[in-house]
């Protein structure tokens, strides 16, 4: 145990000033963590002893990962989608292997080492993919759902993967059927999981959250997980994917969100652990040996894995930028691979050298993979959004529309605009990359037209010289700031705007010609404050300009940004202009039984009583010899500051003033 408290210790004071210094120049953390493997692992420095137990903690990391993700999913979007995504993720697998088993075919490997690297070698890293769609908030991406869908297949293949090692091997009976039939023991393997967790899991947390307190939630929660990694494994299935469906199914609770911000810290620890744990498979020994083979390989790899991943996307319907990005992020290879390398060694399949050298390829394609990752989306802008192309289709206009407001996305934000512009009758166009979100506003009878915003001639088509607003109500910012640049260039005068849901991304977005950007997180935040006004019954008009002065210069106040001499002054006219105000006299009020001519309010505050709502009757500018009365409720105009004083005079008398 010593052994394992130390190792943890020397993880963490190496890992921790690496990933600093690759926070610093801007690199992801993932690669840092692998990095920082190599470093201390038994090829680097040796630090760590107990190499065996930190693959432990490692899987756990994996396990809390996916758990994490599933509680961002949605098991309706799942099943509605299943029958594309399990399209994207055969054609992917099958795209990848038949092209690496060609080549190694014809390069005289044997064929059951082929045919195992084939199916090896089209598994990505559902650890790192998962990880960094999460951390870039992409979940809900077309390219992210497709990513998604092909990577929960692989994990899907892994057990029959696992029952044809011995065949290959020779060492097994039954021939290729039972590989077939594994397959499809392992679905009904996941739709039996779902179905038990669906019947017991919300009812155990309703009752712990009623009789039980938080800490009672958060370790359900971890038993749960434990379970359903436990009730997977005894399927045949992975521990990840029991992880994964148990996220999936209390995503769906009331409680989700608390139990996301207490497993949070656990994942992001154990996940450190597991992208460590893979740096310290690199032999740096036989990588500077065979470093031209290594690298051969390596480039074959990614190459290879680029065009399946992209062909699968494409055959799924898919644009040509979105199959590109999905491409280059499965190009890596599978954390499931290394396993199933492993299991291959075993049983004789590999020779040590062979394993060593798979090994360290699939770690550098690992290393690499955040940074294919991080660039997919500006690479696929460069090379299939550019703006003013000509050769996809006509740049003339299909419609008619004319000052109507362009909706880019239909997803809950668009759908609920489109809605209300429908209601309202104002004309709008909407533009949408996924085909279910189509089909969807096309059986609301809504205009759309299928296309990605980032190309010149589907806004064209749009009316955006026409148009009067576009609004981006998408979650890829790369695809938005490149939406609104080429929005800006084709029409100078149309109003933008945007949705995002981070607050740093407000000044790039501005930047880019935004007219205003919508972060959801500061707008929760100007939800909550504007609600606490309320309560203590402040004047709606005061509230609005609260809101106001927050949302200047892209919320700079919440931002820490200090308003610059323009805004101080805007600050000064808010708070100093007229305003009305209705105050409800109590009982208890110096002003109860009082004429309008005893309160005297104009000549001691300087408002103006200009209404008496009484009962469901209003007396407007009610003479002097008018009587106020318990319940009255009177409608005060007048500056901020007056309005303050004359409360006081209600409440308190003509004394208030000689006290102010």
């Amino acid at each position: 145990m010593g052994h394992l408290i130390q190792d943890m210790v020397l993880l963490l004071l190496v890992s921790l000033p690496i990933n600093i210094i690759f926070h610093k120049v801007k690199l992801p953390s993932v690669m840092g963590f692998i990095v920082a493997g190599v470093v201390i692992g038994p090829y680097g420095l040796k630090l760590v002893d107990d190499v065996e137990s930190v693959n432990h903690l490692a899987e756990i990391g994996v396990i809390l990962l996916l758990f994490v993700v599933g509680l961002e999913f949605s098991i309706s979007r799942l099943i509605k989608n299943f029958i594309p995504l399990l399209a994207a993720g055969g054609a992917q697998l099958t795209f990848t292997g038949l092209a690496i088993y060609g080549i190694l075919s014809y390069y005289g490997v044997p064929q059951n080492q082929s045919i195992l690297l084939s199916a090896l070698g089209a598994i990505s890293s559902t650890a790192i993919v998962m990880k960094m769609i999460t951390d870039r908030a992409e979940l809900e991406t077309l390219h992210g759902q497709t990513c998604i869908g092909i990577l929960l297949v692989q994990d899907l293949a892994v057990v029959p993967l696992i029952l044809m090692i011995p065949l290959l091997a020779g060492t097994a009976e039954g021939g290729s059927s039972s590989v077939g039939m594994a397959f499809l023991i392992s679905v009904v393997a996941v739709t039996a999981l779902v179905v038990v967790s669906r019947l017991l899991v919300p009812k155990a947390l309703s009752w712990v959250a009623r009789y039980g307190s938080s800490e009672h939630l958060t370790l359900l929660v971890i038993l749960i997980i434990l379970g359903a990694g436990l009730a997977s494994e005894s399927l045949g299935l992975s521990l990840a994917m029991g992880a994964f469906i148990a996220g999936i199914i209390i995503s769906d609770s009331e409680y989700s969100h608390q139990i996301f911000l207490d497993i949070l810290p656990l994942r992001d620890y154990f996940s450190a652990i597991f992208f460590i744990s893979i740096g310290m498979l690199l032999n740096l020994s036989i990588f500077i040996e065979s470093g031209t083979l290594i690298f051969t390989l390596l480039a074959a790899l990614v190459v290879v894995k680029i065009a399946g991943a992209f062909l699968s996307a494409v055959v799924t319907k898919n644009s040509s930028r979105i199959s590109f990005v999905v491409g280059l992020r499965l190009a890596q290879a599978g954390e499931f691979s290394l396993v199933l390398a492993k299991i291959a060694l075993d049983e004789g399949i590999f020779e040590a050298s062979q394993y060593q050298i798979f090994l360290i390829v699939s770690t550098l394609s690992m290393l690499i993979a955040p940074l294919l990752i991080q660039g997919s989306s500006k690479w696929s802008l460069r090379l299939f959004g550019a703006g003013d192309e000509t050769a996809e289709g006509p740049k003339k206009s299909s419609g008619s529309l004319k000052d109507h407001v362009i909706v880019v996305g239909y997803g809950h934000g668009g759908q609920n605009l489109s809605k209300v512009l429908n209601e309202i009758q104002i004309p709008f166009q909407i533009i949408e990359l996924d085909g279910e979100s189509v089909r969807r506003a096309l059986i609301e009878n809504f205009k759309v037209l299928y296309g990605d915003s980032t190309r010149a001639n589907i806004l064209v088509q749009a009316g955006i010289m026409r148009a009067k607003a576009i609004v981006f109500a998408i979650s890829d910012f790369q695809a938005t700031e490149q939406g609104i640049k080429l929005s800006r260039k084709l029409n100078p005068d149309i109003h933008i705007l945007v949705r995002t849901r981070f607050a740093r991304e407000v000044e790039e977005l501005t930047n880019a010609g935004a007219d205003q950007v919508i972060a959801e997180e500061f707008e929760t935040s100007i939800e909550i404050f504007s609600r606490v006004l309320r309560e203590f019954k402040i004047p709606s008009n005061v509230i609005e300009q609260q809101i106001e002065l927050v949302r200047m210069e892209g919320y700079g106040m919440f931002r820490g940004i200090s308003l610059d001499a323009e805004n101080l002054r805007k600050f000064s006219t808010y708070l100093t202009a007229t305003l009305t105000e209705s105050y409800q006299v109590s009982g208890e009020c110096w002003a109860n039984g009082k004429t309008v001519e005893a309160l005297h309010l104009k000549a001691l505050s300087g408002a103006q009583l200009i209404a008496v709502v009484r009962g469901n009757e209003v007396t407007a500018d009610p003479d002097a010899a008018f009587s106020v009365v318990a319940g009255d409720v009177l409608v005060l105009f007048g500056r901020h500051a007056s309005l303050v004083k004359a409360r006081k005079i209600i409440e308190i008398g003509d004394g208030a003033c000689e006290k102010s």
